[in-house]
């Protein structure tokens, strides 16, 4: 059985994450995702998280996976706003 981790490559994924949870506007970006109460205030945090990926596109290309992910976390949290926009 293949685990998670096989194939990835450990260091630069946990590096990563450090950096991101070091990170003062990476912290901020996450927090106006996790704290987005409508489908409104998360799109403005969606663009907030856009302009961080093209800073550490720039910036540290090696690590810029980790607000990709944040990236997806946002749609997820889309998808529930959408969901329960559609059940009203």
């Amino acid at each position: 059985m293949k685990g998670v981790w096989d194939g990835l490559d450990k260091e630069r994924v946990s590096r990563g994450v450090v950096l991101a949870y070091m990170s003062d506007e990476y912290l901020e970006a996450l927090e106006h995702v996790n704290n987005a109460q409508s489908a409104e205030e998360l799109a403005s945090a969606r663009e907030i998280v856009k302009d961080l990926m093209s800073l550490w596109r720039e910036e540290c290309p090696e690590y810029a996976f980790m607000v990709d992910c944040l990236y997806l976390f946002s749609e997820k949290i889309e998808q529930s706003f959408l969901a329960e926009g559609s059940s009203d």
